[in-house]
């Protein structure tokens, strides 16, 4: 590979972009094609297509194959709330990859003790979110059933690239929140990305079952397409 090549990939890779390196199979030169969605060239969907999978795919085009190769920043989970399912999620997200951060200004909550291997912020989200990095390979979940906590980071999340939000808190607890959320001028569209009650309706009781229902959400969002645009959720017969 020519390195001015790698030089790109080093310095796309170092400022957390997506992107694809592209090679027809029969030859060593090697192109890079930066994502971008308002891009409609062929080329360019054959790239969102890898990027979106997280895999090497090999297409057929005019009359050629090409090699697209995806080169994904990481993901990333924010976690408000520094509570006993937080210790589960935060273990199971780093299993799958996720760099993990947890926000909650109790400290006794939200201390290394608890969350040895995270980032750990010890603020209101209202006071940080504007200083974190936040992209459409951000996951955010919110668990403290505090309204003064969650929702400031709910209505941050609202306005931002995030490709998941979830809360925690009963059908009840969640109505009441979508109310608020409208009174703060949010429309049904966008509420309707906030996943509540949080989770995959998979039955589950203890913290670390709902820490794997609520990373199965965020999966099922990740990798399948318009999920949470669709009615698949609402459809779950246990929901």
């Amino acid at each position: 590979m020519d390195n001015l090549i790698l030089k790109e990939i080093i310095k796309l890779n170092k400022e957390k972009k997506s992107f694809c390196t592209v090679s027809k199979i029969d030859d060593s030169h090697v192109e890079i094609i930066i994502s971008d969605k308002n891009d409609k060239s062929d080329m360019q969907k054959f790239a969102q297509e890898a990027l979106v999978s997280d895999q090497l795919i090999i297409v057929n085009y005019k009359d050629n194959e090409f090699i697209i190769n995806p080169y994904n920043p990481p993901l990333s989970l924010i976690i408000v709330g520094a509570v006993h399912i937080s210790q589960y999620l935060s273990k199971i997200a780093k299993l799958l990859d996720f760099d993990v951060t947890i926000i909650d200004p109790r400290e006794a909550f939200a201390s290394t003790e608890r969350f040895p291997d995270d980032v750990i912020i010890n603020s209101w989200p209202e006071d940080c979110f504007q200083d974190i990095k936040i992209d459409n390979r951000t996951a955010i979940v919110t668990l403290t059933h505090e309204p003064n906590l969650d929702d400031p980071a709910i209505t941050y999340a609202l306005n931002s690239s995030c490709f998941y939000i979830g809360a925690l808190g009963s059908k009840k607890t969640h109505n009441n929140r979508i109310q608020r959320l409208k009174d703060l001028g949010f429309n049904n569209d966008q509420i309707k990305k906030v996943n509540g009650p949080i989770g995959l309706p998979i039955n589950a009781a203890k913290p670390n079952e709902i820490a794997i229902s609520i990373l199965s959400e965020i999966i099922a969002a990740l990798r399948h397409n318009n999920f949470l645009n669709s009615e698949l959720r609402d459809d779950w017969k246990l929901r």
